[in-house]
């Protein structure tokens, strides 16, 4: 058979970039950038060059596999798999009632964008409500800040518009975020047309190496760098005034809360230059427009929520929100057709959604339900303790305090996990259903425009959409399924009605599905899509996605009722505020003699955050411990050698390399890496957990739970 090259779209993040697959006799031979696609222009990173040995890997599970007595795994048919967990699933829902059952819905839903809807028909269909993601352990301030302040209704200023951008702990040159769209170049023609980039980073990143002004601070500082910007723009007289009257409420309480968060104050507290934190004031005060972005980093510091409320309070001083006439950033496209509109969406209810749960006194939240509460929901016995788990995650090297999490996850009555190996997580549950890879399955842009609608630092500018059918079967011998279909084969056999709907839709809205005859995954992107503003059909004519203009919108004026305001003045934020400026700085920090150091996460352009790695794409199998080489010189050690790092909450062995682009006193190091405990273990073959240095309980947030999962004080010491 003669290779051939197919159109399709990368999904090892929420980029979503278009390819070129070169196929040859049904294996994947080369992915690469595909130069036709809008937006794009050709670019692929290494992750996405990486899925030709995806796809190839001979460790890949082409059967499901079942946990034996002995703790053994052995392959199961498909048919079995299904009989033997709706056996299992339906004594735990007898025994326990529907609260007992709980999904968890993750990472993997990049790849299998059906899968979401159909946990969610099944939770319905069982009457339970326990529906977790990974919202609030990645980045939930970011959905809880847009509920207390409001949102604007025109949406954010387009980049080409902005005088400004400021980025706070965020990469997006590695992490795709804010420009995901071959963000090298985005960036480059964006400080070429004249914009001024600020960014805000313990690190010299990739991105911050591209700013005309770096303030590279102490990790957890950010709220702290931000209310003193607050403070700055006010005192300096840059405050929007015809804006702020017309569209906020609070300002006077915002400006008092801001007062003494002084620049001489900032700057001794966050680590940096008076003089840098006060021209950062100026440009934000002296830009005619622009737009603020953060990432993970201030999101996992603790008080991600205070930071991302206190730039969009700063966004609102400015005015930096889309004007009548501009054309709208992210209309929808897969979605029913939003007008936008130059006012203000009012604040609603960030918390208090639902029940709330026995751990902590957590609930629902507008960035769902507290992940931060589930290990204590499956081990805490009593009405409403979780016994059965469906996992879409990493769980055992993404989440908190690891040895805890496996202790719950080993817990469970039932335990089933989705992979395409046999993954830390996945070898300790009671059944791996064999998931497809990428390219076996089909892909539509709904899911990626949702993540834009929920977080502003993804999705797409542009009317932009793209299809991509799947473009080869699984091996001849593989018993594999979509990750969606577990949940369609259960309610059958329970004979349930599942009712299937889209992201947006109402409840009500939710279509029944056929019980009698499985839909294609195709079919339920027709319903996901049955009120989009382009139609699925014509969006399937275009192999390598499109503009379409027929979706563009332009911010229309005010309306000339509305009375909805922003609030600057949030009593939650404002009390979380005045807390931060009363503590003492080092008990907050926890930096000590005993624990002079900060770990951060770091993200590499070569590597994933606890996921699925093919042979090859990494130079080594550890994830380097980076420091300064001031820092490895005052302990004494090498790139290469071997140290223990050690928090309050437990210890790990890493690799030290240098990095002189971070901060003297920081040690940074990637998520995803280690082995479960008992298991033959080599630090310099594995790597190291990280969340081995975390705790459920440490720092959490009051209302998602999230916990410190960077600026985590810790101490380094060589070992032999």
């Amino acid at each position: 058979m003669t290779a051939a090259t197919a159109k399709s779209t990368c999904r090892s993040c929420a980029a979503y970039c278009p390819v070129n697959v070169t196929l040859d006799d049904g294996r994947v031979v080369k992915v690469e950038g595909n130069p036709d696609a809008p937006l794009y222009e050709g670019f692929i990173c290494p992750r996405g060059r990486a899925l030709a040995a995806a796809h190839n890997d001979g460790e890949r599970l082409l059967h499901s596999m079942k946990r034996m007595p002995d703790g053994s795994y052995q392959p199961i048919s498909s048919v079995q798999l299904v009989e033997e967990i709706s056996t299992r699933l339906k004594h735990i829902l007898d025994q326990h009632g529907p609260r007992a059952f709980a999904g968890f819905h993750g990472g993997p839903a990049v790849e299998h964008q059906a899968l979401g809807g159909m946990m969610r028909a099944f939770l319905q269909a069982i009457g339970s409500d326990n529906f977790y993601g990974d919202n609030t352990i990645d980045q939930p301030n970011n959905a809880m800040a847009d509920a207390l302040h409001g949102t604007w209704a025109g949406g954010r200023t387009r980049i080409e518009k902005c005088d400004l951008f400021l980025m706070v702990g965020g990469n997006p040159v590695i992490s795709k975020q804010y420009f995901a769209q071959n963000p090298g170049q985005q960036l480059k023609r964006m400080v070429k047309q004249g914009t001024t980039l600020i960014v805000i980073d313990p690190r010299r990143s990739e991105t911050a190496k591209r700013a005309q002004l770096h303030l590279q601070c102490i990790p957890g500082e950010d709220p702290t760098i931000i209310a003193g910007l607050v403070h700055l723009v006010i005192a300096n007289g840059a405050v929007n005034k015809p804006f702020v009257e017309l569209n906020a409420a609070g300002f006077e309480q915002l400006s008092a809360a801001v007062s003494a968060f002084t620049p001489d104050y900032v700057a001794e507290r966050a680590g940096i230059d008076e003089a840098d934190l006060r021209e950062a004031a100026r440009l934000i005060g002296t830009a005619r427009r622009g737009d603020f972005g953060s990432g993970v980093g201030p999101s996992m510091a603790t008080r991600g929520t205070l930071t991302s409320y206190l730039l969009r309070c700063l966004q609102t001083l400015r005015g930096f929100w889309a004007e009548q006439g501009d054309d709208a950033v992210r209309p929808r496209v897969m979605f029913p057709r939003l007008a936008f509109k130059a006012q203000p969406n009012p604040p609603r209810p960030a918390w208090g959604y639902g029940r709330k749960l026995r751990m902590r006194g957590l609930e629902d939240t507008v960035a769902g339900m507290p992940v931060a509460a589930l290990p204590g929901e499956i081990l805490t016995p009593g009405d409403g303790q979780v016994r059965a788990l469906f996992l879409h995650a990493g769980a055992m090297l993404a989440w908190p305090q690891t040895e805890l999490v496996h202790k719950a996850l080993e817990s469970l009555d039932l335990l089933v996990v989705h992979d395409v190996e046999m993954s830390a997580t996945s070898r300790v549950a009671d059944y791996v259903i064999a998931t497809r890879k990428p390219f076996e399955v089909p892909y539509c842009s709904q899911f990626g425009e949702l993540v834009g609608i929920m977080h502003p630092g993804y999705g797409w500018e542009e009317p932009y959409a793209a299809y991509s059918p799947a473009l080869l079967d699984p091996p001849e011998e593989a018993d594999l399924m979509e990750a969606w279909q577990i949940y369609y084969r259960i309610a059958r056999k329970f004979g349930l009605q599942l009712r299937y709907r889209g992201a947006l839709d109402a409840p009500g809205d939710a279509q029944p599905l056929d019980m009698a005859h499985e839909p294609t995954t195709d079919e339920l992107f027709d319903i996901a899509c049955r009120n989009a503003t382009i139609p699925l059909a014509e969006v399937k004519q275009h192999p390598n996605g499109k503009i379409f203009d027929a979706a563009r919108e332009a911010v229309g004026p005010r309306d000339a009722a509305c009375t909805a305001r922003l609030e600057l003045a949030n009593p939650d934020m404002l009390a979380q505020l005045k807390q931060v400026r009363a503590e003492s700085i080092l008990q907050r920090r926890g930096t000590s003699a005993e624990y002079p150091l900060l770990y951060i996460p770091v993200r590499k352009q070569n590597s994933y955050n606890a996921a699925y790695r093919p042979q090859g794409m990494r130079k080594t199998g550890y994830n380097p411990a980076y420091m300064h080489a001031s820092d490895l010189a005052s302990l004494g050690v090498v790139p290469g050698d071997m140290v223990e790092i050690r928090s309050q909450h437990g210890a790990i062995l890493g690799i030290v390399d240098v990095d002189d682009n971070l901060r003297p006193g920081v040690l940074s190091m990637c998520h995803g890496f280690g082995r479960n405990a008992g298991e033959d273990y080599d630090p310099r073959r594995d790597g190291a957990n990280v969340n081995r240095l975390l705790h459920w309980e440490d720092d959490f947030d009051p209302y998602h739970g999230m916990p410190r999962m960077s600026a985590v004080p810790i101490a380094v010491r060589r070992v032999g």
